[in-house]
């Protein structure tokens, strides 16, 4: 059943309209777990996670890019190690990785409590990949390990000083589960990320597995369930309790102002 919550704060304020439409599909290995970006003063950057799970960071000079001794969890410098207990939740990795100077994260489809470690949540195997600095870089969910798909709505606001606010509502979320076992929960989170919380403020459960199944929240022309408090965004997950693979699309809009 759904979890019993005070109203959430809805679009009407004037300074957050018009609303901006959105719909938006993920499916299995193109969940985004986190992005990343190199904001260090040298001119180049890589990002490796291995087929461990390791997150590798590197930077220097294109083509010669060497360890970020900045980033260090678990015995190699330059190394985030997902199976190391210092680094096996994504609290740890994307807190680590903002302590430094050289970089920023944010999560998208994840929560701070999921597993990073590569037995039970890792991230998605990508070979070194060179960026340029400030240019943000996903990093996606190996889905054949986590147990949900993911969909992130709203906007960043209220980080590093901005004074853009943002809100957003949902209208609709349609999951289907295609793995042959276990049961199926629609669970959706209300995240701040400068106060670092994650709370839930919907959980019901989804379809039958391999079963498309659509849920509505509009009343009156708006969301009227998973509405944000303005400054914050929802994260929208399909977990499963045996494997999650398949689909969820949410419907939904965002709007901003100052």
């Amino acid at each position: 059943m759904a979890i019993p919550e005070a109203p959430l704060m809805t679009m009407m304020n004037p300074i957050l309209n018009p609303k901006q439409p959105i719909a938006i599909l993920n499916t299995d290995d193109v969940d985004v777990g986190l992005k990343i970006k190199y904001v260090g003063t040298q001119k180049s950057a890589t990002v490796e996670v291995n087929a461990s799970g390791l997150i590798l960071l590197k930077h220097g000079v294109a083509g010669s890019e060497a360890a970020d001794i900045t980033i260090q969890i678990g015995a190699t410098p330059g190394t985030i190690d997902v199976s190391d207990a210092s680094g096996n939740t994504f609290a740890e990795v994307i807190d680590h990785i903002n302590g430094s100077a050289n970089w920023e994260a944010y999560l998208v489809g994840a929560l701070r409590a999921d597993s990073s470690n590569a037995s039970t949540g890792s991230l998605l195997a990508r070979s070194a990949t060179t960026i340029s600095p400030n240019v943000d870089l996903p990093l996606y969910k190996d889905t054949s390990k986590v147990l949900n798909l993911a969909v992130r709505i709203g906007k960043r606001s209220a980080v590093s000083g901005s004074e853009e606010r943002a809100a957003c509502e949902i209208y609709s979320i349609t999951s289907l589960n295609t793995f042959a076992s276990g049961t199926n929960l629609i669970k959706i989170y209300e995240i701040n990320e400068v106060e670092k919380t994650e709370t839930l403020v919907y959980s019901l459960a989804g379809g039958a597995t391999t079963a498309e199944n659509t849920k509505t929240f509009v009343n009156n022309g708006r969301g009227s369930l998973g509405v944000s408090k303005v400054g914050n965004h929802l994260l929208v997950k399909m977990v499963g309790s045996a494997a999650c693979t398949g689909s969820i699309q949410v419907v939904g809009a965002v709007g901003t102002g100052l």
